[in-house]
């Protein structure tokens, strides 16, 4: 996901937004101002006062900060600086200092409060855009590794149909739920779903339909559940849900409002219609593992589908 500080003009280039802030307030805008040649390409100038920029970083949107300690008195000011930096810390932006040439003291100064970089003043114009355009590319080769990352993790625990997490990732988050349920003495439910008559839907309307179906059916799932809650498909048109902090009745209610949504699903101008099947278990037993829940779940799931289907059944 890119960051409110990165936008694209549409043509798929990447524009980063960079702050400025001087000492004197809009008093220092004409410094801001005298950079703007030298902000590297892709790049956005913003001129800002010091609460103005301390609420575009809290939100994310600015990737650099450049703090301008432009005044004879700047020991007064510089705890914009201390501030941006400790909030740059933790929205992922960076200071960079512009401090004054003769004043060794407010370079020493910058770097202890833990800015990127610096620059002295009167600016060397070479030095300042230098500096800023090696900070920037930083910026995007962190950002362009960030989403290789990203691209690598989705491969590998997202089911490139549905979407929704794999079996993979399944075996990982069970066994740390049920951990993670044990060690809070904390309820954990697992459902199994199975979608009724998939093959007679796709000997009728084809595979591709029946693809559809299945990520219409996923995506209803996803909507009716929390964000603590994995939704993973199993394989075929089977998928199990985790949901911590979910006791048996809880874990009724839920299954059943899943049955109901996707019921009233239609695919289709012909408004082709589908439903699923539930097998739902709780954490119980102390000898409860990743296995046996599924298990259980599944021959539960077995019962609503011998029942009648469009059905839940609870694991005995």
């Amino acid at each position: 996901m890119r960051s409110h500080d990165e936008t694209s003009d549409g043509n798929g280039h990447m524009t980063i937004r960079i702050g400025f802030v001087g000492c004197r307030g809009t008093d220092s805008f004409d410094l801001g101002e005298s950079l703007r040649p030298l902000i590297p390409v892709g790049c956005d100038l913003v001129l800002m006062t010091i609460p103005e920029a301390l609420e575009m970083v809290e939100a994310g949107c600015l990737t650099l900060v450049i703090v301008a300690l432009d005044s004879g008195c700047w020991r007064d000011s510089v705890t914009m600086m201390t501030d941006l930096h400790a909030v740059g810390q933790r929205c992922g932006a960076v200071v960079f200092g512009l401090v004054p040439r003769d004043d060794p003291a407010a370079l020493v100064r910058a770097f202890d409060l833990g800015v990127a970089d610096v620059a002295a003043m009167p600016i060397c114009t070479h030095e300042v855009r230098a500096r800023l355009a090696a900070r920037v590319r930083r910026r995007m080769v962190a950002a362009a590794r960030a989403a290789e990352m990203r691209a690598a993790w989705r491969l590998a625990v997202i089911d490139p149909l549905t979407g929704l997490f794999n079996r993979q990732h399944l075996e990982t988050i069970l066994p740390a739920a049920i951990d993670s349920a044990r060690a809070g003495d904390r309820p954990l439910a697992v459902l199994m779903v199975d979608l009724d008559s998939l093959k007679p839907f796709n000997d009728r309307w084809g595979h591709a339909a029946g693809d559809r179906m299945l990520r219409n059916v996923a995506d209803a799932l996803t909507a009716n559940l929390r964000a603590s809650d994995t939704v993973a498909r199993l394989g075929g048109d089977e998928m199990a849900v985790v949901m911590p902090d979910t006791d048996i009745e809880t874990a009724r209610r839920i299954a059943a409002r899943l049955v109901t949504v996707v019921a009233a699903l239609k695919l289709g101008k012909d408004n082709v219609a589908i439903t699923i099947s539930v097998g739902m278990t709780t954490l119980v037993e102390a000898t409860d593992d990743a296995e046996t829940l599924l298990l259980r779940a599944d021959t539960a799931l077995y019962h609503a589908k011998q029942n009648g289907r469009n059905r839940v059944a609870e694991a005995a």
